[in-house]
C-alpha cells in the first residue's frame, strides 16, 4: 500500500530527516502567532496597524523561506520559497507606505493576500496527493476569499480592520503548515531498536 505522506516525507530515517516534520509544525505555529498578532493589532491606529501588520507579514515570509531552505528536497519547495518571498516583499511594501492612507493599505493588503492565496494553491497542487495538501488548499481559498471581500467592500473595508482579515489569512496558512507537518510525522517509518 502506498504511503500517502511519502511525497512530503522522503524520509531516510536519519535524525535530521526525523525533525523536518517539526519545522513544518513550528513554521505553522509562528504563522498562526503572527496572524493572531495581526488580528489583535487593530486596537491601535490605522498607521500602527499597517506598520505592525507589514512587520508581521515580513517575519512570516522570512519564517517560510527559512523553513523551505531546511527541507530543500521536499516537493513544492519552490512554491514555498515564492510564498515566503511574496510575504516578505508585501510586508516591506506595507511598512514603507503606512502614511499613504488606510484606503491604499487596504488595497495593498488585498493584493498581497490574493498573491498568498495563489501561491498557497500552487504549493497545494504541487504537494497533491500527499497527506495534508487539502489544508493548504483550504488556506488558499480562505486567502482568496478575504482578498475578494476586501476589494468588493472597498472603501468600506477600510473601516472594518483589514488587519483582522489579513491575520485570519495567516492563521489559516499556519494551520495548513501544522497539518502538513503532522502528516509528515505520521508518514515516517517506525524506528525499531
Amino acid at each position: 500500500m502506498k504511503d500517502q505522506g511519502k511525497d512530503i516525507a522522503k524520509s531516510s530515517g536519519s535524525a535530521g530527516e526525523g525533525r523536518k516534520w517539526l519545522s513544518f509544525v513550528l513554521t505553522g505555529a509562528l504563522l498562526m502567532a503572527f496572524g493572531i498578532g495581526a488580528v489583535l493589532a487593530p486596537a491601535v491606529s490605522n498607521v500602527a496597524t499597517s506598520t505592525v501588520f507589514g512587520l508581521l507579514l515580513a517575519l512570516a515570509g522570512v519564517t517560510c523561506v527559512v523553513q523551505a531552505l531546511m527541507v530543500k528536497e521536499t516537493r513544492g519547495v519552490n512554491w514555498q520559497l515564492l510564498l515566503g518571498a511574496t510575504e516578505v516583499v508585501g510586508g516591506i511594501f506595507i511598512m514603507l507606505s503606512p502614511l499613504k492612507g488606510a484606503a491604499a493599505i487596504t488595497l495593498i493588503l488585498a493584493i498581497v493576500i490574493g498573491g498568498l492565496g495563489l501561491t498557497q494553491a500552487g504549493l497545494a497542487l504541487r504537494l497533491r496527493p500527499a497527506a495534508g495538501w487539502g489544508w493548504l488548499m483550504l488556506a488558499s481559498f480562505a486567502s482568496l476569499l478575504i482578498a475578494v471581500v476586501l476589494v468588493l467592500r472597498f472603501p468600506f473595508s477600510v473601516t472594518e480592520y483589514p488587519g483582522v482579515m489579513a491575520g485570519i489569512s495567516l492563521i489559516f496558512g499556519g494551520l495548513a503548515y501544522v497539518m502538513l507537518g503532522l502528516a509528515r510525522r505520521k508518514s515516517m517509518p517506525k524506528v525499531t531498536p
